[in-house]
């Protein structure tokens, strides 16, 4: 899934800050990395050509300028060129212009996009994303709407040659369920995992860990991360037209904020999308 990586940059070193991933999910099976710029006129784009062709000789990258004055649409242009890219955005800097920020620019080519972005956003100042990759951690829900990121996960720890690695996040404490063997919601949930381990190994031949998690999810998420930075997080996520600012409020919302690791993050546009309805 990594033949190509438009790392999309806004003229801040913020942004920049994910070239050296982007570089090592590209180079590990021999994609092209492309830096994509978008500026708003011809003046712009003399005053960044020189250093961002330096920039991408330093980082054997190919280089794409385009004049736009909506960034999202211009992304969301170069990405239907190139169909078997993905996008890569950080989601804090921004310049007068750009607004990188998770709700504008990167909501839009979230959305739009038919194949996962990833995101990064940095913790404090001296945050950088990794330079390797070690665990692509898949955050499942047992809806078949979360699933539809195994395949992208899979295809990515496979191609980073990383560890595949199944969370979910249950309640403290969980209710009690009717039957005749009163199993826990923790119970049957970690037997969802397995399963979806098991069926991992059978149909792609690579084998998946698992961890249950306690509390709430973004949270419990977040916090087993911690520690763990040359992770990418892995999930879906949608919001609806008319509120779309629930993005920001939604688990992979929270996690972006504060995990502190790149995410991958799939917007589904399939016939399962419309059936969960909000997902």
């Amino acid at each position: 899934m990594f033949d190509e990586v438009l790392v999309c940059l806004d003229g801040s070193s913020l942004a920049e800050s994910i070239l050296p991933l982007a570089r090592a999910i590209t180079a590990a099976k021999g994609g092209k990395l492309t830096l994509l710029r978008i500026v708003r006129d011809s003046a712009d784009l003399s005053a960044e050509e020189d250093y961002l062709r330096d920039c991408a000789r330093r980082y054997s990258a190919g280089l794409r300028f385009v004049v736009s004055t909506d960034p999202a649409s211009a992304i969301r242009a170069e990405l239907e060129r190139t169909p078997r890219a993905i996008a890569a955005l950080t989601t804090h800097g921004r310049t007068a212009w750009v607004e990188a920020i998770l709700g504008s620019v990167a909501l839009r080519v979230l959305r739009e996009s038919k194949q996962p972005v990833v995101l990064f956003r940095p913790l404090g100042e001296r945050s950088k994303p990794p330079k390797k990759i070690s665990t692509v951690a898949v955050a499942l829900d047992a809806t078949e709407f979360s699933e539809q990121i195994l395949p992208y996960a899979v295809s990515a720890a496979r191609s980073l040659s990383a560890r595949l690695l199944l969370i979910q996040a249950l309640p403290l404490n969980p209710p009690i369920l009717p039957g005749p063997d009163q199993e826990t919601v923790v119970m049957l949930e970690s037997s969802y995992l397995h399963r979806k381990a098991s069926a991992i190994k059978q149909a792609h031949g690579i084998d998946a860990d698992w961890e249950v998690l306690h509390g709430v999810p973004p949270d419990a998420i977040c916090r087993y991360l911690k520690g763990m930075p040359d992770t990418l997080l892995a999930m879906t996520t949608h919001a609806r037209s008319a509120v779309e600012r629930t993005v920001l409020a939604s688990v992979a919302g929270y996690c972006v904020r504060h995990a502190g690791v790149p995410l991958l993050l799939y917007w589904p546009h399939s016939i399962i999308f419309n059936k969960l309805g909000s997902g």
